[in-house]
C-alpha cells in the first residue's frame, strides 16, 4: 500500500498546477449533463489527492469517478493552467487499478485483443457469423443483438474478412511519388474495412504506394482506458517496432484520430520513445500534401461531426474538404460535444453514452441531413447506432469513401 501511496504522490506536481479555477466545467461533457463536480476534471482531481492524504480505503470508488470520463481532453484543451488531465487520469486509473483490480474475464478479453491482433484477424469470419445469426438486422450493415445484456444497441457489421489479409502488404501506385504506411486500427480493419480499401484506392489512384502492416496491433488506447497502462505501452512500442521496418515511407496515415493521439501523442509520454514517422490524418495528407483537386458530384444534405481527439487546427480543413469534394448542402451542427462512444466508456455506461449522441441525432433530424460525415470509426459506430434507434435514415461514414467511389465510377 505504501507503494500505491508513493506512485500517486509522483503525480502531485501535476496536480497542484490545477489552481480549482473550474474552466472545466464549460467544456465537460459530462458535467453538463449531470452537474455533479465528480464529473468534472477538478473534482476528480481533488478525489485523487485525497487518496495519499489518507482516504486510501476510498480508492474502489474514487478509481469508479476516474472510470466515467470520457477522455476527450476537453478539460486538457480548455485549462488556463496546462493541467495534464489526460496523463493524470490514466496514471490515477492505473495506479488504483491495482488496489481494485479487473474481473478476469475482462482481463482475458482485453490481453487477447492486445495481445493477439493474428487470433482477431482469424476470428473474423466466426464473430461475422455469430453476429449474423444471433441478431436482428435493422439495416444494412446495422444489426440488433438479441443478448440482453448489449441493451438494445445497434450494432455496425463486423466484417467476414479483415482489412489486413487482402491488403497487407505493399499497394503499388503507378507513377509513384512517394510511399507512406496505412494503420488501420483495429475499427477499420475489422468493421469499416471499406474505409480502408477507399484509402488505400485514393493514394494510389494519386501515386502514393501504401504499405499496411500484414498484422494490425491495437494501438493500446482500450487497454489505458481501462487503467492497464504497462499492456497500452507494451503496444504502442510494438507498433513503433513493426513501423520502423518502413524505411523509404514518408508518413504513417491514419483514418482514426484516437490511433492518432494513442501513437504520436500520448504513445511518446508514457514509453519514452518516439513513433518512427509523423503520423497524418488521411483528410489532412489528402488537402495538404497532395493537393487533390477532384468533385465527387455526391449530393444530398450534409453535416460533421468532428471527433474529440481529432486536431482542433485541421476541424476547418474537413469542413472545406467536404465542401470542396462533394456538391452536398453542408450544414453545421450547433451541438460541438462528444458523441458519447469514448472507446470503453459506450461499453461500460451505454445508457448515458447514447445520451450524447442522441441530442445529436436529433439535430440532425431538425437539419433535414443524410450524410453524417466523421472522420472516426468509433463516433461512425455510436452514431450509427443512435440513428437507426432514433429514426434518422442517413449514411454514417468518412469523407474519404465519397472519393473513392467517385472514382470507382470514372475508370
Amino acid at each position: 500500500m505504501d507503494e500505491l501511496l508513493k506512485e500517486l504522490h509522483e503525480l502531485e506536481e501535476m496536480m497542484l498546477q490545477c489552481m480549482k479555477c473550474g474552466t472545466c466545467q464549460s467544456d465537460c461533457p459530462l458535467y453538463r449533463t449531470d452537474g455533479r463536480e465528480s464529473s468534472v476534471a477538478r473534482g476528480k482531481i481533488s478525489l485523487l489527492q485525497s487518496v495519499y492524504e489518507g482516504r486510501i480505503e476510498d480508492a474502489g470508488r474514487i478509481l469508479k469517478h476516474l472510470d466515467q470520463c470520457l477522455l476527450c481532453t476537453r478539460c486538457l484543451k480548455a485549462c488556463p493552467s496546462g493541467v495534464k488531465t489526460d496523463e493524470i487520469f490514466l496514471r490515477g486509473r492505473e495506479i488504483l487499478r491495482k488496489i481494485k483490480k479487473l474481473p478476469k474475464w475482462q482481463k482475458l478479453i482485453l490481453k487477447t485483443a492486445m495481445e493477439k491482433p493474428e487470433l482477431m484477424a482469424k476470428m473474423a469470419p466466426l464473430m461475422h457469423m455469430g453476429l449474423k445469426f444471433g441478431s436482428k438486422k435493422i439495416k444494412d450493415g446495422i444489426y440488433r443483438p438479441m443478448l440482453p445484456a448489449l441493451g438494445g444497441r445497434n450494432v455496425v457489421e463486423i466484417k467476414s474478412e479483415a482489412f489486413v489479409k487482402k491488403y497487407g502488404g505493399l499497394n503499388k501506385a503507378e507513377n509513384e511519388i512517394m510511399r507512406v504506411v496505412f494503420y488501420p486500427g483495429c475499427a477499420v480493419n475489422l468493421i469499416y474495412t471499406e474505409w480502408g480499401t477507399a484509402v488505400v484506392e485514393v493514394l494510389r489512384h494519386f501515386g502514393v504506394s501504401v504499405y499496411v502492416p500484414e498484422t494490425n496491433i491495437c494501438c493500446g488506447i482500450p487497454a489505458a482506458s481501462m487503467g492497464e497502462l504497462e499492456m497500452f505501452r507494451n503496444a504502442v512500442r510494438a507498433n513503433f517496432d513493426a513501423l520502423a521496418e518502413y524505411r523509404d515511407a514518408k508518413y504513417i496515415i491514419t483514418c482514426c484520430p484516437t490511433c492518432r493521439y494513442g501513437l504520436y501523442e500520448m504513445g511518446p509520454k508514457q514509453t519514452g520513445a518516439e513513433c518512427p514517422l509523423e503520423v497524418v490524418d488521411i483528410l489532412v495528407f489528402l488537402e495538404e500534401t497532395l493537393k487533390v483537386k477532384i468533385q465527387s458530384g455526391v449530393r444530398g444534405r450534409s453535416t460533421i461531426h468532428f471527433p474529440c481527439h481529432y486536431q482542433d487546427s485541421k476541424k476547418e480543413l474537413v469542413e472545406s474538404f467536404v465542401r470542396t469534394h462533394t456538391d452536398t448542402e453542408y450544414v453545421k451542427l450547433d451541438n460541438q460535444s462528444c458523441c458519447g462512444f469514448a472507446g470503453t466508456f459506450s461499453l461500460k455506461y451505454y445508457e448515458r453514452s447514447k445520451g450524447f449522441s442522441r441530442s445529436k441525432i436529433q439535430e440532425m433530424k431538425d437539419k433535414r441531413t443524410d450524410k453524417v460525415y466523421t472522420p472516426c470509426p468509433g463516433c461512425a459506430m455510436q452514431l450509427a447506432d443512435a440513428a437507426a434507434g432514433e429514426g434518422l435514415d442517413a449514411e454514417v461514414t468518412h469523407p474519404v469513401t465519397e472519393l473513392y467511389e467517385f472514382l470507382r465510377k470514372i475508370k
